[in-house]
């Protein structure tokens, strides 16, 4: 009986995506020739993967890498039909704490990381990634994950900083999370921040589009980061939290105009990119006529 639910569950609500799994498992089965397969030196979503050059540069994904992404994707919608059938049972302990103390530790790192947000970001993207920071922490609160809040709060306050004013990279010219994560590395380390520390926030910025990030192989900052964003835009995972934190986290943070914000529109990112892939995946989204990137500080 809870197969048959969970299995509906997830066809209903994520058909679409058991239609482009079908369809890349396909394309993969035709094989590749080698020179067109870029040397898998690096994990999807790695400041180092985002590095690589040729025809797979700038953040654009291999075929392998779209089924990946299915895969997340459908990892996901299976975690969410089983939250969804244990909350009509009663089955979720929900978790909820008080917001004032989730803040983040009080560090020369989060306040350079901090400063860096509120100078380049606009109030959406702000909010927005505030909210991703106290869903991940209270998810992770769930989970009983042991968290760096210093490691999350700056990775949640900046993952989106590839959308910012001051970027050097159009989403249509590159990959927006390697070009954050990138602009996240250079940022802190310029400010005489601990290298391998930054380098643990900038792959949790990269990684954080994959759909689901394993906290095993990748840590569980870089593993709440892509949770928090996921329930925030999507709202998979807040069966979780309990309701009176939801409440009071959209109260101080509202969601504003998040779509915009994020630049969610078709054709706005580069081809082949995780971005574009998974707009892609929405074929009804359209990008409204006659709008423009939202202005951003100092512009």
């Amino acid at each position: 009986m809870l197969s048959a639910f969970i299995l509906y569950q997830f066809a209903h609500k994520y058909r679409h995506v058991y239609f482009y799994a079908v369809r890349y498992i396909k394309m993969e089965r035709s094989m590749e020739t080698f020179w067109e397969m870029p040397e898998n030196t690096a994990d999807m979503g790695t400041v180092a993967w985002g590095r690589r050059s040729g025809q797979f540069g700038n953040g654009r994904l291999t075929r392998t890498e779209k089924l990946k992404v299915l895969t997340n994707l459908g990892r996901m919608g299976m975690l969410e039909a089983l939250d969804a059938f244990r909350g009509k049972l009663g089955l979720i302990n929900t978790f909820g704490a008080d917001l004032e103390g989730l803040q983040p530790p009080e560090t020369a790192l989060v306040r350079d990381a901090l400063d860096f947000a509120d100078e380049v970001q606009n109030l959406d993207l702000m909010r927005h990634s505030w909210r991703t920071y106290y869903f991940g922490l209270l998810l992770g609160g769930y989970r009983k994950l042991t968290v760096d809040k210093e490691i999350l709060f700056c990775a949640a306050i900046l993952h989106d900083v590839g959308l910012a004013s001051g970027r050097a990279s159009e989403p249509r010219d590159c990959c927006f999370v390697v070009h954050g994560a990138e602009r996240c590395q250079h940022h802190l380390v310029g400010q005489g921040h601990d290298r391998a520390k930054v380098h643990r926030i900038a792959d949790a910025i990269g990684l954080h589009l994959n759909g689901y990030v394993s906290a095993r192989r990748y840590g569980a900052e870089a593993h709440l980061i892509s949770r928090g964003a996921m329930c925030d835009v999507f709202g998979m995972g807040q069966r979780r939290i309990a309701q009176n934190v939801r409440k009071d986290i959209f109260a101080r943070y509202p969601k504003g105009k998040l779509n915009d914000a994020l630049e969610i529109w078709p054709g706005h990112h580069l081809a082949g990119t995780r971005a574009d892939f998974l707009i892609s995946l929405e074929p009804s989204r359209k990008k409204p006529e006659g709008l423009k990137a939202r202005p951003q500080p100092g512009e």
